[in-house]
C-alpha cells in the first residue's frame, strides 16, 4: 500500500506568483491522489481561495519574517503555534517554499527533529546562501527549478552545505486551465503578448525597436506588455522612450488578474529576459499552445525543449525575422503550438512531476534514517 506523506508547505504569500501557482498546482494533485495537504500561509488571498475546494486540508495562519531583536517575542508565538501543528498532524517533512520563512522552517524542524526541504527559484550569492544555510539552518534538500539553474547554483551551495542534495524539479502547470487554442482566430490576431515584470533585465524598452522592425516589414502588431513596474527608473526610461515615439503600437496593460485570457488572444508570446532561472511565461504561452519567439537563454531553451524560433540575446533587428515568418507560415504556426503545448502536457504537468517531488521526499527520510557515524547527520541536532 502507498505510503501518504505528511508535508507541511510554508510560503511566505498568497499571492499568485510563480511560485505561489506551482504550489497550488501540488496541492490540488496530492488532495486527488488522497494525500491530506497542510499548509502554513498568510490568511486570504489567491492561495487560500485555490485551496478552498480541496478536501483534505489542514491550513495555518502564519505571517512569515526574518525576526529582529524587538520580533523575538511575536516570533516565539509563531513557532510555537508550528510546532504544535507539526506534532499534533504527525507531520513528516516541513517544505519551505520562500527564502523568507526559510529561518521559520529551520527553527520548527529542529524543535520537532523534523527535515526540512527548501525550494529556490532566484539566483543568490554565496555569501547570501553562507547566510541562509550556516549553523543551525542546513536543510535535508535543496530543490532547484531547472537544470540550467543548478548548474548556475551548485557550487555556491555546495561550498556552504557541501553534503546537502542539490536536486531538480521542474514547475509544474495544469493545462486544463488553459483551453487549447483557435489556431485560426489566434493566427489572425493583432497583438503579440509579453507578460513580465517591468525592470531592466526584462528588456521592455526593446519593444519599440521591434515595433519598428515590424511596420518596416508591414507586420501590424501591437506589442502588448503586461506586468507591474518593479524598477521605477526603467518604467521612467519605458515612458520617454514611448513620447519619443507618439505612432508606436506599445501598450503597458499593467498587473492582469486573468492573464491566460491574454494568451488566449495572442498570436505570439515574447520572452526578452537578459536571464531567468525557469521562466513561466514561457510555459504558461506553451500550455496556451502561444508560439514563443524570444532571446535563446539556457532555462528558455530548457523549457521550450528547442530554439527554432529564438535569436540571440539583444538581438533585436533579428527578432522580428521569426514573427513575420509565422505571420506568412499559418502552418507552421500551427505546428509550433500543437508542439509545444503537448510538450507542457507530457513533462510539465502534475501527473508527471509531482511523483518525482514525492520520490525526493521519501529519499530525505531514508537519508535522515541512516545516522552518519553513529550520530545525528543533520548539522546542529544532537541527540
Amino acid at each position: 500500500m502507498e505510503h501518504k506523506r505528511r508535508i507541511l508547505y510554508l510560503r511566505a504569500t498568497s499571492m499568485p506568483g510563480a511560485g505561489t501557482r506551482v504550489l497550488s498546482h501540488w496541492l490540488n494533485w496530492l488532495d486527488r491522489n488522497d494525500h491530506e495537504v497542510f499548509v502554513a500561509a498568510p490568511k486570504g488571498g489567491w492561495l487560500t481561495e485555490k485551496m478552498s475546494g480541496l478536501k483534505r486540508k489542514k491550513n495555518l495562519n502564519a505571517e512569515f519574517y526574518i525576526p529582529k531583536a524587538k520580533d523575538y517575542p511575536r516570533f516565539l508565538v509563531l513557532v510555537t503555534r508550528l510546532c504544535f501543528f507539526v506534532l499534533r498532524n504527525k507531520i513528516e517533512i516541513i517544505h519551505c517554499n520562500s527564502d523568507i520563512a526559510y529561518f521559520t522552517a529551520c527553527t520548527v524542524a529542529r524543535i520537532t527533529r523534523r527535515p526540512v526541504v527548501t525550494h529556490l527559484r532566484f539566483h543568490y550569492e554565496e555569501s547570501f546562501y553562507s547566510w541562509l544555510f550556516g549553523s543551525w539552518r542546513k536543510p535535508d534538500l535543496v530543490i532547484l527549478v531547472s537544470k540550467s539553474f543548478r548548474d548556475e547554483e551548485v557550487k555556491k551551495i555546495h561550498a556552504v552545505v557541501p553534503d546537502t542534495p542539490v536536486k531538480v524539479l521542474h514547475n509544474c502547470i495544469d493545462i486544463s486551465e488553459y483551453p487549447e487554442p483557435d489556431a485560426e482566430q489566434q493566427w489572425r490576431s493583432d497583438y503579440a503578448f509579453y507578460p513580465a515584470a517591468i525592470a531592466e533585465r526584462k528588456r521592455q524598452l526593446q519593444l519599440y525597436r521591434l515595433n519598428q522592425l515590424l511596420q518596416q516589414n508591414d507586420a501590424d502588431l501591437r506589442l502588448v506588455a503586461a506586468g507591474q513596474a518593479k524598477d521605477e527608473k526603467y518604467w521612467q526610461l519605458c515612458n520617454e522612450e514611448a513620447n519619443k515615439h507618439p505612432d508606436n503600437k506599445v501598450e503597458f496593460v499593467g498587473h492582469l488578474s486573468d492573464v491566460a485570457a491574454m494568451y488566449r488572444g495572442a498570436f505570439v508570446s515574447l520572452t526578452l529576459s537578459e536571464y531567468e532561472t525557469f521562466g513561466y511565461s514561457v510555459l504558461e504561452s506553451m500550455a496556451s499552445g502561444v508560439p514563443v519567439v524570444g532571446y535563446r537563454i539556457d532555462a528558455v531553451e530548457e523549457v521550450l525543449g528547442e530554439s527554432v524560433y529564438l535569436v540571440d540575446l539583444d538581438d533585436t533587428e533579428a527578432l522580428a525575422d521569426p514573427m513575420i515568418k509565422l505571420r506568412q507560415e499559418q502552418e507552421q504556426w500551427k505546428e509550433y503550438s500543437r508542439r509545444i503545448r503537448q510538450r507542457a502536457e507530457e513533462f510539465f504537468s502534475p501527473d508527471y512531476l509531482c511523483p518525482k517531488l514525492l520520490d525526493m521526499y521519501t529519499d530525505v527520510v531514508l537519508r535522515r534514517s541512516k545516522p552518519a557515524d553513529g550520530n545525528d547527520q543533520h548539522q546542529g541536532r544532537s541527540k
